[in-house]
């Protein structure tokens, strides 16, 4: 299932944004306030009330954003991502990743968003791992992937954070299949 998280650049200071709206109830009429919207770069769409978060693969729908139109399908499809949030009732377990190691991810986001609200500092991981288990139950596990160079140095060795050697690049994904690998391990890791 998409969610707010996939395809759009979300930092770990839009990641806590999403979370703490979802857990007080405002992030459904929040999304649906099409006047909090706004472009900049003619192609990149962002919220008021979302610092860190990018709808960045909406260009098409920002390139055209003074049609009603445009706004109700944005609005609409961000409802569906955000569905999973709203009412969540799963009944099994939650496990949330959130990653920063995409070796182009710094010098996309350049200009965009500041880099240093996606590095995991010690306050970061604690709120996202709180509000994520208001949210989603106390069972609710996480992992953190990131590279050393963007994690405190205190978190490193925590059990839901994983350090990744991989250097950035000017490439979009790294070693072919890496996050199917990463992701795998993850799985296997929380059905033990």
């Amino acid at each position: 299932m998409r969610s707010l998280f996939d395809w759009n650049i979300v930092s770990l200071v839009g990641t806590e944004s999403i979370l703490r709206h979802a857990v007080d109830g405002s992030l459904q009429d929040m999304l649906g306030d099409a006047t909090a919207f706004f472009v900049e770069w003619d192609v990149l769409l962002f919220h008021k009330l979302l610092p860190g978060v990018c709808f960045f693969h909406e260009q098409e729908i920002a390139k055209t954003f003074d049609d009603p139109a445009q706004k109700d399908n944005l609005i609409s499809k961000l409802a569906h991502q955000a569905a999973p949030f709203l009412a969540p009732d799963y009944g099994g377990r939650t496990h949330l990743v959130w990653s920063n190691i995409q070796p182009n991810l710094p010098d996309t986001v350049n200009n965009v968003t500041p880099w240093d609200t996606f590095q995991l500092t010690a306050q970061r991981h604690a709120n996202v791992t709180a509000l994520g288990r208001d949210l989603f139950g106390p069972e609710t596990s996480f992992s953190f992937l990131t590279v050393a160079n963007d994690v405190a140095p205190e978190l490193i060795g925590a059990p839901d954070v994983h350090v990744i050697d991989l250097p950035r690049s000017p490439e979009y994904e790294g070693p072919p299949k890496l996050y199917d690998s990463l992701l795998t391990g993850i799985v296997a890791r929380t059905h033990i």
